[in-house]
């Protein structure tokens, strides 16, 4: 048991020191609603399916200051709508979903991230950071409704089990919720304080915060595929502008030239911004999820050496409420790939044909208990983990 744990924990280490990136953007035109995620990492992570059955009864898992938080202030909740996402950490925490209202959460990564600690003198009841997803599947109906229950609520910094008694804290993460009316949030934590965005637009990637990004992103603004001229902001900034320009027989792609397409989270957002600026109207719900599902393919990271290659990818089609996911590669970091079949494509969950009601239903069920204080050995901080991987 102790070598499983070690081996377990060491494999972590590799989540503190290269952390997991992930692209998150919706396709918001036309009366579509179609959001699309990557997750890119080092290790395998989150490849489980889990749902939240209507009546399921939850309570936050603090883990942190556990005997300083009254037991009455913990956040306890009934599933008031059904769900289905990934889950990471043992199958134990979502980090994507949507539920049958058309409401989609998802968590990304946000390095410097500072979460809020317990506070005795705030009487708001107490969320975990980790729950969150949970929690607002399962109450949420719109954004509106999400901010409303983030604002009521004191979210306090957590941690998730890795291994038998082994805990991590400080995952730096940031949260972005979208619903079927169009409405985005994205939620951070910095330096120790809840930090809320609404209306916050149509992509997240990770650092810098969302502020920063927004702004970077808006230098590629007026990058337009349907532009009649060549653009002279970025002349002197693409090697042989004119040449490739001139050579470029359809000029809605010699019009993007300039666009970024290195891997990192702010040449991403910028990417995924100048493509969704440029994408047509959709028509139909198809052409919606195609765009989706381009664009996803665009900001894939492939299997390059010293960068988290994208292990999967989801698209929710938040007005039929379907949930799509596909695996696209297993790696553990130890630079031995395997990649599932090319020709799989999306497998669909069409949320509309689960009876989440269906009294005593454990298959795929993920709830939220308390844990055992008992059950507790070592929690340890996310970014000492590389360090305590070497020591042993």
């Amino acid at each position: 048991m102790k070598k499983l744990n070690l081996l377990l924990l060491s494999s972590l280490a590799i989540f503190s020191s290269q952390a997991f990136a992930c692209t998150d953007a919706f396709i918001n035109k036309g009366g579509y609603h179609v959001e699309a995620r990557t997750l890119d990492f080092l290790v395998n992570f989150a490849f489980e399916d889990r749902i939240g059955y209507i009546g399921d009864k939850n309570t936050t898992d603090v883990i942190i200051d556990a005997d300083k938080i009254p037991a009455t202030q913990l956040t306890s909740w009934v599933n008031k709508y059904g769900f289905i996402g990934r889950a990471a950490f043992n199958g134990e925490r979502f980090v994507d979903g949507m539920n049958t209202q058309g409401l989609s959460v998802a968590i990304l990564y946000l390095p410097g991230s500072k979460f809020p600690a317990y506070d005795a003198s705030d009487k708001r009841p107490v969320v975990a950071i980790y729950d969150l997803v949970s929690y607002l599947l399962s109450q949420a109906s719109t954004t509106a409704e999400a901010v409303e229950l983030v604002r009521s609520h004191q979210l306090i910094g957590s941690a998730v089990r890795v291994s038998e008694g082994n805990y991590i804290k400080d995952i730096p993460i940031h949260y972005v919720v979208r619903d079927k009316k169009g409405e985005s949030l994205v939620i951070e934590f910095i330096e120790g304080k809840v930090k809320i965005y609404e209306n916050a637009g149509d992509v997240l990637t990770n650092a810098p915060p969302f502020d920063w990004q927004l702004k970077h992103a808006s230098y590629y603004d007026s990058l337009l595929a349907d532009s009649k001229t060549p653009n002279d902001k970025f002349k002197n900034a693409v090697y042989n502008y004119d040449e490739i320009y001139k050579t470029t027989t359809h000029k809605g792609e010699a019009n993007l030239l300039g666009v970024l397409g290195d891997f990192t989270p702010p040449s991403r957002f910028a990417r995924a911004k100048v493509l969704l600026n440029n994408f047509p109207e959709p028509s139909s719900r198809e052409i919606a999820i195609y765009q989706a599902n381009t664009l996803i393919n665009s900001i894939s990271v492939p299997a390059l050496k010293g960068a988290e290659p994208t292990l999967w990818a989801s698209i929710k089609d938040l007005d039929n409420g379907v949930y799509y996911t596909k695996n696209i590669l297993f790696y553990q970091g130890d630079n031995k790939l395997s990649s599932v079949s090319i020709t799989n494509g999306y497998t669909p969950f069409d949320l509309k044909s689960f009876d989440f009601s269906a009294p005593g239903a454990s298959a795929m069920k993920l709830v939220i208990q308390p844990t055992d204080p008992k059950a507790i050995k070592k929690i340890i901080p996310a970014e000492t983990l590389a360090e305590f991987n070497q020591e042993n």
